[in-house]
């Protein structure tokens, strides 16, 4: 069993930019800046090996090319390399990581599924959320999460922001079913106060707290309905108007 570890690094107002390490060698996963990629790589005697890219908005690829500059990293980028679904990509001295095609956020945008366990999920799916649909083909974001949903419960997510608290307070906007979401809240609490960091979370939390993977459940429709003021004939329906609704949160 090869050993490893996964640390955040806060970027802006939000972003995580996350790092998988070993003694030796990182991986770094959507670098938006690189000076607190560098501080943490020098801080732990770290070579970074490869990047990791979700997808090419700035806040996610703003530092790497300065880190390629300095470390001579070689990146993996679904915009250059046209990287196919469920493809392997084998890292120096660590477990493997396979790619999961997720469009919908952006057209190119992909997730990591690093040694089955934990998942780098970019702008598709946060803490009780899921990305905005920049490219209006909420087919295709919702399919994304599909795919997600599929995986196993314990897989670990790792979305690349904090918006994990404000997704709570629309969450309960919608769903007002008393004390549902009062251990979750408890939890979220107890991580903020004390790690200043919500993430990362359990599939197995999501799929039962986040309405965004509930759409199947026609109590949702319900409740999606009547804030959209809407019909909600089918599963698709109830995300992209739950989607709308939070554009507008």
């Amino acid at each position: 069993m090869l050993d490893y570890s996964i640390a955040s690094i806060k970027a802006f107002s939000d972003n995580y930019i996350w790092v998988i390490h070993n003694a030796e060698l990182a991986i770094v996963i959507d670098p938006g800046e690189a000076s607190g990629v560098i501080k943490f790589l020098q801080q732990n005697n770290l070579q970074l090996e490869t990047i990791l890219l979700t997808h090419s908005h700035n806040d996610h690829i703003g530092g790497v090319q300065q880190l390629c500059d300095k470390y001579g990293c070689q990146v993996i980028d679904n915009s250059a390399l046209q990287l196919s679904d469920n493809q392997v990509i084998n890292l120096p001295n660590l477990p493997a990581v396979q790619v999961l095609l997720a469009p919908g956020h952006t057209s190119e945008h992909v997730v990591y599924l690093f040694d089955n366990k934990h998942l780098f999920c970019g702008d598709v799916l946060f803490g009780l959320g899921c990305g905005r649909v920049f490219t209006e083909n909420y087919e295709a974001a919702y399919l994304s999460l599909c795919k997600i949903k599929q995986l196993a419960g314990n897989i670990l997510c790792y979305p690349a922001h904090e918006y994990t608290a404000n997704n709570l307070r629309f969450t309960c906007s919608i769903d007002d079913t008393p004390n549902y979401y009062a251990k979750y809240a408890k939890l979220l609490l107890m991580k903020l106060t004390t790690l200043q960091n919500s993430l990362p979370t359990t599939l197995e939390n999501e799929l039962k707290y986040n309405l965004f993977l509930r759409c199947d459940d026609v109590n949702i429709w319900k409740m999606v309905g009547l804030k959209s003021q809407q019909v909600i004939n089918d599963e698709f329906d109830c995300f992209k108007q739950l989607r709308l609704l939070r554009n507008n949160f």
